[in-house]
């Protein structure tokens, strides 16, 4: 029993080493159409909040190098970026979301996977189940399983307690940077950028936005970790048949995976933003602070904003950005976890 308990242990280390290489990798790839993505959704959730809450101060709460209206698309938004901040700018703020992705990733992996042994998943899920030769029998018949659904989606809050904080440092950085222009130069360190809150605002800033974090991150893990599940023994199949490497079957789960769960927790990535992107200069985001509460941004009032501005598609601001870099991204994520596990445990441990 002790030598099951220390195999366990042990396993448990390689993963979280394995998700933190997943993390870092997967967000080097991905952080240029992350910032695309951010600065779409808080050019019409985050400022336009504030235009539809005072009017008096719309033209000048917009942030700078974000086109308004119709035309904010994914390329205009693109090639303003790449052509007035070139590739610093393409990369600013990318110390917490590294910070975050490879704490986030050695949390989530571990912790999905543990969760799945203790519901009973020891086996193959989903398409493929069946057939798929690894020396474990299908732990279920149905398509689709629900304790892997359950396991996945539990991963959702300590995902937001790890990852709302980074969010918030990330996404302000990014709209100071606006804000500035070239009027001043920007914090550079991301540490001292997050101090500079602190001291300004205190703590409790970090965690503007969280309940809306925990729920975006239930419904992101429930879709991205159950769509892999349910995919990667069918792909796998797929291209042994037709003498493909088992890479291309788990970067293309995995790009699906994350690509479907972008997707679906999209609207509610784009109400968090808003939140979280905010100026928190009014002081409406901290009534005990003595902030006005008609100048706080929640989640009804970003929601509010985003509908009135753009309506139902508004909610899906940044999504050719965020499915495409999710498909990207997640794909090396998963391929960097089996490779990394692969390493640390031996041939055909991931």
């Amino acid at each position: 029993e002790l030598k099951d308990k220390i195999a366990a242990a042990q396993k448990a280390s390689h993963e979280a080493a394995a998700g933190a290489w997943a993390g870092l990798v997967g967000t080097v790839l991905g952080y240029p159409l992350d910032v695309v993505k951010s600065r779409m959704q808080t050019a019409h959730a985050g400022a336009r909040v504030a235009n539809a809450t005072n009017p008096a101060t719309s033209a000048s709460v917009r942030p700078r190098g974000v086109p308004g209206g119709a035309s904010a698309g994914f390329v205009a938004s693109f090639t303003k970026l790449a052509r007035e901040e070139g590739l610093r700018g393409a990369y600013r703020g990318l110390g917490p979301p590294v910070c975050m992705m490879m704490l986030m990733n050695a949390v989530n992996f571990t912790a999905f996977n543990r969760a799945k042994e203790a519901l009973g998943v020891d086996g193959p899920v989903g398409i493929g189940a069946r057939a798929h030769e690894d020396g474990h029998r299908a732990s279920s018949a149905s398509v689709v399983d629900w304790r892997v659904v359950a396991a996945a989606t539990a991963v959702g809050p300590p995902c937001a307690l790890i990852g709302t904080p980074f969010e918030l440092v990330k996404l302000q950085m990014q709209m100071e940077a606006r804000h500035a222009g070239h009027r001043r130069k920007l914090e550079s360190s991301a540490f001292r950028f997050a101090t500079t809150l602190h001291s300004t605002y205190g703590w409790r800033v970090f965690y503007l936005g969280g309940a809306t974090n925990v729920a975006r991150e239930c419904l992101f893990n429930a879709v991205f970790f159950s769509t892999f599940e349910h995919t990667r023994f069918g792909f796998a199949d797929l291209c042994e048949e037709r003498g493909i490497r088992r890479e291309v079957a788990i970067a293309t789960a995995g790009g699906l995976a994350g690509a479907a769960a972008w997707l679906l927790s999209l609207p509610l990535d784009c109400v968090k933003s808003g939140v979280q992107g905010q100026d928190l200069r009014n002081g409406g985001w901290d009534a005990r602070r003595g902030g006005s509460r008609a100048a706080r941004i929640g989640f009804a009032e970003s929601a509010r904003a985003v509908f009135q501005t753009r309506g139902v598609f508004g909610f899906f601001s940044g999504a050719a950005p965020s499915v495409g870099r999710s498909f990207i991204v997640s794909g090396s994520r998963f391929v960097a976890f089996a490779g990394g596990m692969e390493l640390l445990q031996g041939e055909g441990s991931a």
